[in-house]
């Protein structure tokens, strides 16, 4: 008698797969192989899909708990008669000569222990673009890694039950990567091979966000895995796949950077080049297949999937180096399967751990870990005492600059960095150190860390025709230290309708603040600004192409007498007004600065009275801006604030300001809007790490009170003229 066919047992785990599980079974059904039984596990699915498996030929197995797919594959086992385990998720169909070809290749090489199919290029359904570029990089990777691999496609596999047997169960407590840790076992006993000889159809994420959350938490399970056998598995995971994962996350880093210096464009370029040409044969074969349109979507997607695998291995990394339970995931070895019907517990156990006491350096790595998590926890305690005085003190005593002197995106940053480094902290000390970084983080998000949320989403605006053009701009004591020609070219080349110039001033070094001086050039200033009418008072300097119907004074100006020396002048009067006639309309227009609060060339071990200075800078700076406050709240006209305030976006002077009037930030597309770069002191070894092309704060603002509309501000650079960007506004009345 003919010997009869190896029975086959396919074993499908299912959850929540309604949508699939009719095809799939089908398709199991329809096999020109003719010794197949199928063993349908249902994973407490919370749909009707054990239902439709039911209405089949199938023996239907129901887990009491979700287990995962190693459980439940496991539980299939137990279930199967057949020398031949074949594996199919439901959401994959099987071709008709599956099984068969399966079969046939067992019978070609009796030493394999293993066959894995490759998915069509077409997907079983109609997919959107997402499910597509999926499908497709699927196809491609296993069609091009054919041969003898050591990674396992479990989804749809076959494996001789006595090569399973030897392997052991699945690890039930992997949810992600229990494919990877039973295929190295298994293939350390029998040669597993990948063939297109075996193929199927697949259903798979049709959505980026879940698609980019599986990525990131397999690639971070894999970490353990990678490390305690110190090779990636053989087949698809090559060393320029490899290094595309890190360039696609060197592009994805750097974009941000663009907006910052341009000249990062390039790198991310280079990066994006380099990306492609690690893998060019799968771009090629991407082109044939969908055309050059669907190729752009296609490496886009697979750019930030990649990045999101970086990411998810350097997390992996850092949950390695203090985590034991996370270290150890891989590394206890199966417990023996028996093929006695009972077949260990359904879920795989692993045995029992490692009894051995814990080594002397793992003892001290245990302790470090401990004293890593107390002392973030006094880090981030002593950051949100300073985050709470700050905010508390803030415009309201004299030595609040100290505080207030950090750059407002540390103020975001610092507290985000010790959120990130919270994870690395063990038991409680996890949950004290976060919830300590929280604060001072929702603090700084709610009132203020500089960030202009509507640039994410308003773009670009158009000016409409008419529209006044305001340039503000402290011009560093009328680029005393490069060359008033360069400044007057910078300012003819904005061709604006008012200008607003701070600094307007002499000033001779070594003085102190003696050493300011009046700047006469009334003769130059009518030349250069022909037809426009100018208005003039201490440092501040106003030139308008509208007639100036009024110039009263403000606030601590206004207490001057009509020949106070102009030293006087420079160091009280800080807020110059004029009305403008534009139109049938009066434009009141101020033209700020106020009073530096804090010199940082100061030596602070010198016998310099600071309490005296800091009490004396606030009492001015609080004096000018409350009487800025007083004339906005009696003038009836339409109002233009700007110039250079000497205040960040985390400082409360404004706060008084802010309530009466608009900032004009809301027409400005950078996230972070800066104006003022700090340069240090001649002589100075530490000013190369500070004194750069981009600044750390915005202490020029511009605020509108009245039906003022702003259409576009932005922060312009001034050719090394000075410290501070150019304001530049478009507004209508």
């Amino acid at each position: 008698m003919p010997t009869p066919p190896p029975l086959v047992s396919v074993v499908v785990p299912m959850y929540n797969d309604r949508r699939t599980v009719d095809l799939c079974l089908r398709s199991i059904l329809e096999q020109s192989y003719p010794a197949v039984e199928v063993i349908v596990v249902d994973d407490a699915s919370t749909d009707d899909s054990a239902d439709l498996a039911a209405a089949h030929p199938v023996t239907l197995v129901r887990a009491e708990r979700n287990g995962g797919p190693g459980g439940s594959r496991n539980l299939g086992v137990r279930h199967a008669a057949g020398e031949i385990l074949f594996f199919l998720d439901a959401d994959l169909t099987m071709h008709p000569d599956a099984v068969a070809e399966a079969v046939r290749i067992f019978t070609e090489h009796p030493e394999y222990g293993a066959v894995f199919g490759v998915p069509d290029k077409e997907p079983l359904f109609p997919e959107g673009a997402v499910g597509q570029y999926r499908i497709l990089q699927y196809h491609y990777w296993r069609k091009s890694a054919e041969g003898l691999v050591s990674g396992g496609f479990y989804a749809l596999g076959a494996v001789r039950r006595s090569a399973f047997l030897e392997a052991g169960w699945f690890n039930g407590a992997l949810r992600q990567t229990e494919e990877i840790d039973h295929a190295e076992r298994l293939a350390a006993l029998h040669p597993m091979v990948l063939t297109s000889r075996v193929r199927g159809r697949l259903s798979d994420e049709s959505r980026m966000r879940p698609l980019l959350r599986k990525a990131f938490v397999r690639s971070r399970l894999r970490v353990p895995f990678y490390l305690g056998r110190g090779r990636a598995m053989q087949g698809m995971e090559t060393p320029g796949r490899a290094v595309a994962s890190a360039l696609a996350g060197l592009a994805v880093a750097s974009l941000p950077l663009i907006a910052w210096q341009p000249l990062t464009a390039l790198v991310t370029a280079l990066a994006v080049a380099g990306f492609v040409l690690t893998d060019l044969g799968q771009y090629r074969f991407v082109r044939q297949e969908r055309g050059l349109g669907f190729l752009a979507f296609f490496t886009l997607a697979h750019l930030l999937v990649n990045a999101v695998v970086l990411a998810g291995l350097v997390a992996g990394l850092a949950q390695f180096a203090v985590s034991r339970r996370f270290r150890r995931m891989y590394a206890v070895a199966a417990a023996p399967a028996r093929d006695d019907g009972a077949g260990g517990s359904a879920d795989g156990d692993r045995g029992a751990t490692d009894p051995d006491p814990p080594s002397r350096a793992r003892r001290i790595a245990r302790r470090l870990r401990t004293w890593y998590g107390w002392a973030l926890i006094a880090l981030t305690g002593l950051w949100l005492c300073y985050a709470v005085l700050r905010r508390s003190v803030s415009g309201r005593w004299h030595w609040a600059i100290l505080l207030d002197a950090t750059p407002p995106v540390f103020l975001v940053a610092v507290p985000l960095v010790l959120l990130a480094a919270s994870a690395a902290a063990c038991g409680p000390r996890r949950r004290w150190a976060a919830a300590l970084a929280l604060p001072p983080l929702l603090l700084a998000l709610l009132t203020g860390s500089g960030l202009n949320w509507p640039a994410l989403w308003h773009g670009g605006r158009p000016v409409p025709p008419g529209a006044l053009h305001v340039v503000s701009f402290n011009t560093q004591y009328w680029a005393a230290a490069t060359d008033v020609n360069r400044l007057y070219d910078l300012i003819h080349r904005q061709n604006a309708d008012v200008y607003l110039f701070q600094e307007h001033v002499v000033w001779q070094a070594g003085r102190g603040e003696d050493g300011y001086l009046r700047l006469d050039d009334d003769a130059r200033l009518a030349a250069e600004f022909p037809g426009y009418h100018i208005a003039r008072r201490g440092e501040l300097l106003t030139v308008s192409r509208y007639p100036i119907v009024a110039q009263p004074a403000v606030g601590t100006g206004a207490e001057l007498a009509p020949d106070a020396p102009f030293g006087t002048v420079f160091a009280r009067d800080k807020v110059l007004r004029t009305d403008l006639q534009v139109g049938s309309k009066v434009f009141s227009v101020y033209n700020v600065h106020v009073t530096v609060p804090l010199a940082p060339d100061l030596d602070p071990f010198s016998d310099f009275d600071f309490d005296s200075y800091f009490r004396r800078k606030f009492d001015w700076r609080r004096a000018e801006i409350r009487g800025l406050e007083r004339d906005l709240a009696g003038n009836p006209h339409q109002v233009l604030v700007s110039g250079d305030f000497n205040a960040g976006a985390s400082m409360r002077d404004l706060d008084g300001l802010r309530d009466r009037a608009d900032d004009a930030i809301r027409a400005n597309n950078d996230f972070l809007p800066l104006s003022w770069k700090f340069s240090a002191p001649a002589g100075f070894d530490w000013d190369s790490a500070v004194n750069r092309s981009f600044p750390f704060w915005r202490l020029d603002w511009s605020f509108t009170a009245g039906p003022v509309r702003v259409h576009r501000y932005d922060f312009r650079p001034t050719d090394g003229i000075s410290e501070h960007r150019l304001q530049d506004l478009w507004l209508s009345l």
